[in-house]
């Protein structure tokens, strides 16, 4: 163990070019929620098909990835992913959605996870189930993970309610609100300026249309 009371967990390595600063369990839930992407009016679901979701739990040492899994356990799945990403939208100050926490009692009451002791002595969890539960199982344990580590409240979901990307908050005061300082940040500033400029001076035109600087730092720019 790495201190009283803690458990390390032995788990797969992140996904090759994945930044080395942020735990692996982390990066791991942050690639999980983010299989599903807003692009302007598009929504791109990177988890539509059994075949996906196994592709992708595989590519990311995912157990139970090689699983054959059918369109019940990619509805399950994806229900565990919306739900965990309105806890992140929790960890960035909003309310937490009381069905989003039933949602996942429930799908960890049927993904078990074990305590094991390796022959060093080292503790790990592992899934104690099988299929798409082990999945799951792996999940709730990266989770559990980041919760231990204090790593957990680091991952938010973006305060651009048309993006929620999830990403891991890298300012000092833990303060950050979007993916990207230089897309949803200056979006949301620039939206909010325009609205504060409308209610004031009699809703005179708000001049200028560039980038609005300031806000916290993250770890990691969304890709556009």
């Amino acid at each position: 163990m790495t201190s009283a009371g803690a458990v390390a967990l032995e788990l797969s390595p992140p996904p090759s070019g994945d930044d080395g600063g942020v735990p692996p369990g982390l990066a791991r839930i942050r690639a999980f929620v983010n299989t599903r992407e807003i692009d302007g009016d598009e929504v791109v679901e990177g988890l539509a098909t059994p075949a996906d979701l196994r592709a992708w739990a595989m590519a990311h040492g995912l157990a139970g990835g090689g699983a054959a899994f059918d369109d019940a356990d990619v509805a399950l799945v994806i229900g565990v992913r919306e739900a965990l990403r309105d806890l992140l939208e929790g960890n960035a100050g909003h309310p937490v959605d009381p069905g989003a926490v039933a949602v996942l009692d429930e799908a960890a009451a049927g993904s078990p996870v074990a305590l094991r002791f390796g022959a060093d002595g080292a503790a790990r969890l592992v899934p104690g189930a099988d299929g798409v539960r082990a999945l799951l199982g792996q999940v709730f344990a990266d989770v559990a993970q980041a919760a231990a580590d204090g790593s957990w409240a680091r991952l938010k979901a973006c305060a651009n309610g048309g993006c929620r990307w999830a990403y891991v908050d890298a300012s000092r005061n833990r303060s950050g609100r979007w993916c990207s300082m230089a897309g949803c940040g200056n979006r949301m500033k620039g939206r909010a300026y325009r609205r504060r400029a409308r209610a004031g001076a009699g809703g005179g035109a708000v001049a200028g249309g560039g980038a609005v600087a300031g806000g916290g730092a993250v770890a990691e720019a969304r890709t556009d």
